[in-house]
């Protein structure tokens, strides 16, 4: 069955969560449950694992030897290793506590099944990869009860690094990037560390990990076969003027709507009512310029140093 495909990609704590909420209400989409980091699992280790250097592996030693074994530490990851792999870190994501992964789309049982499909042609790993996640897509799209008038959305932040390959990939797909002051990211990653050891990164990290999402989206916008597709909205008019930018959105993807909509939708989706609701858990109180307040003069200050420029650039004070 052909239909849409929609990708919401950005910096994390950047409002991901509340975008997909705001576009997952309209009954023409059909939204995976939670972030699939599928790109993440199967894509991106095909990329750089494969015969590594020993060296780099004992750097990655406890990692690689929990998703691959001893044998491929110590004498090298292969194509099979990798393949396997996918099927370990299906169960390792499986148990986080941020219920992230695969297991949002497909059973064990059916990743098992479609990886067979995928990897038994005599195309590259990579071609295969990418057969393997529109395998996926198109499982979880059917079991659904997805349809031809549906869009398939999902929520996967760092996703923004394979933005260029999805959207190759499917003709058929958008990608929005929603763009946040990184100093507010900042402050969200501070609060979220209180609870996920994930989000425990210095400013300094944050900032370098912020400007190199800003700095991938500018790259992969600039593309002309498919900068088109990509639609970029930044939070600050997202929170301000909801209403507007929620429109111009909706525009963009190519949904029905109207103004009684999407105020229903707005409503449904304010952060003060959801933030501790589901996977509105991952939603703080979501202000503006609350780094002015909440950040130290010491951060404040590395900001300017690692991602002043790039602020600046954007047109947030500094």
């Amino acid at each position: 069955m052909a239909y849409r495909k929609l990708f919401i990609v950005g910096c994390p704590r950047s409002g991901t969560t509340w975008l997909t909420r705001m576009i997952g209400n309209h009954s023409d989409v059909l939204a995976v449950p939670n972030e699939s980091h599928a790109y993440s699992i199967t894509y991106n280790n095909f990329t750089y694992l494969k015969n590594q250097e020993l060296k780099k592996r004992f750097r990655s030693a406890k990692w690689i030897w929990k998703s691959y074994g001893l044998k491929p530490l110590l004498f090298g990851i292969e194509s099979e290793d990798l393949w396997q792999g996918i099927l370990k870190q299906y169960k390792i994501f499986q148990k986080s506590k941020e219920k992230l992964g695969l297991h949002n789309l497909v059973s064990y049982t059916e990743l098992e099944e479609l990886i067979a499909r995928a990897s038994s042609g005599s195309e590259d790993d990579l071609t295969k990869l990418r057969n393997l996640n529109q395998l996926i897509f198109d499982r979880f799209f059917e079991k659904n009860g997805g349809t031809e008038k549906q869009i398939f959305l999902e929520k996967t932040p760092q996703h923004l690094r394979y933005l260029d390959v999805i959207l190759r990939q499917f003709p058929e797909a958008k990608g929005i990037e929603i763009i946040r002051d990184g100093r507010d990211v900042s402050v969200s990653y501070q609060a979220r560390a209180k609870t996920q050891r994930w989000a425990k990164q210095s400013t300094r990290s944050v900032a370098k990990i912020w400007k190199k999402a800003i700095e991938t989206g500018e790259r992969v916008k600039a593309d002309s076969e498919i900068g088109d597709r990509i639609y970029s909205v930044r939070y600050e008019n997202l929170h301000t003027h909801p209403q507007e930018e929620l429109s111009k959105i909706f525009d963009f993807i190519g949904l029905d709507y109207n103004q009684t909509l999407i105020d229903s939708i707005i409503d449904a989706t304010d952060i003060s009512k959801v933030k501790n609701k589901g996977e509105g858990k991952h939603i703080r109180k979501g202000s503006i310029g609350e780094w002015q307040t909440r950040l130290s003069a010491e951060d404040v200050a590395l900001w300017e140093e690692f991602a002043g420029d790039t602020l600046a650039g954007l047109g947030y004070k500094t």
